[in-house]
């Protein structure tokens, strides 16, 4: 009897269970908490690069500070320095260094009243550097700050400059000098300068002074340059012309100039000298009357008379004020600018 093929059992079927244990703790936290984190990471990087961005900002604001130190010194007028120190840079850190920078060239001038003004600039901007660290640069290494040397520097400059005033002073025109008389007009104000000409030192100066005075070419005409302590300075026609305006003042005059006539006289204080350019001839017209004693001007321009009345109109005229610069225009009077109404030689 046949045997019959047995059946290959089945085996039992294998129970899947499906793993379901709970979530860790991070994960839940992750979970839960995903779109703060999300929301916290986004602030952190923003906060990044926005002070990326401040950083920045801040290299550029400080760029444009110094910009406006280098374009006032640049200038080359130490009143406009101050003026910048006290005004666009006040407050920013660098006013106590631009109002350094103007230090040297108001001592160029001798215009101790600025160079005095200048350190008290320092002074009241507390910069640490200037005003507070003490170093060994006093007299004999003495102790003291920058702002304090600077300080005891000037008032010796200022007194040897005194007591030398004698060896750079001029005597004055000798009786019988030609003598010319100014009427300036100040806001409605009459002043009045009296101008004695050195003849026989500057011939060809005084000559044509009293040319251009015999033919009213000074009336109308304004001081249209005035530096406190240093000079005021006139003679120009484009300054009484209407249809010229002020950035033309400081460039017009006869169509000739005058070679110098350097003698022994020097720039002490209530001069009359001739103004020039940057060659070597004076301005056919222009002058200026020193209210300073500008003694590095000396063997440059040509002293050709002095004040013999009138000084305290000089130094009316040299205190107005001054509208702020404008490119190559410095130390413009602010309105009404000083004219002269007349101008006459003296019989």
């Amino acid at each position: 009897m046949a045997q019959s093929k047995s059946r290959p059992k089945h085996k039992a079927a294998t129970e899947v269970t499906i793993v379901t244990d709970e979530k860790s703790s991070f994960a839940s936290l992750v979970g839960k908490y995903w779109v703060h984190a999300a929301i916290a990471a986004t602030l952190v990087g923003g906060l990044v690069l926005f002070n990326d961005y401040k950083t920045e900002q801040v290299v550029k604001d400080q760029q444009a500070k110094w910009d406006i130190l280098v374009n006032a010194v640049g200038s080359g007028d130490p009143q406009s320095v101050l003026d910048v120190a006290r005004t666009e840079l006040s407050g920013t850190g660098i006013e106590g260094w631009a109002a350094l920078a103007a230090i040297s060239p108001f001592l160029a001038e001798r215009d101790y009243s600025g160079a005095t003004q200048a350190i008290e600039a320092i002074e009241a901007t507390n910069t640490p550097l200037l005003t507070s660290l003490s170093l060994p640069i006093g007299k004999g290494g003495a102790e003291t700050t920058i702002a304090g040397n600077l300080k005891a520097t000037l008032g010796s400059q200022q007194t040897q400059d005194q007591a030398l005033a004698s060896i750079f002073e001029n005597a004055l025109p000798p009786d019988g000098s030609p003598v010319v008389e100014m009427d300036v007009d100040l806001g409605g104000r009459n002043l009045s300068i009296a101008l004695a000409l050195y003849a026989e030192e500057a011939p060809k100066h005084v000559e044509n002074f009293l040319k251009l005075v015999g033919e009213g070419y000074y009336d109308g005409t304004k001081f249209h340059r005035i530096m406190a302590g240093f000079m005021i300075q006139g003679g120009d026609p484009n300054t009484k012309d209407p249809a010229k305006g002020i950035e033309t003042w400081g460039q017009g005059g006869p169509e000739y100039k005058i070679e110098p006539e350097l003698g022994d006289l020097v720039h002490a204080r209530y001069v009359l000298s001739a103004a020039k350019g940057n060659e070597p001839q004076s301005s056919g017209s222009q002058f200026f009357i020193t209210t300073g004693a500008p003694h590095h001007l000396d063997g440059i321009h040509t002293v050709f008379g002095a004040v013999i009345e009138g000084h305290a109109a000089v130094d009316e005229l040299s205190g107005v004020s001054i509208r702020p610069g404008q490119g190559q225009q410095q130390s413009v009077p602010e309105a009404p600018v000083p004219t002269i109404t007349a101008a006459r030689v003296r019989q």
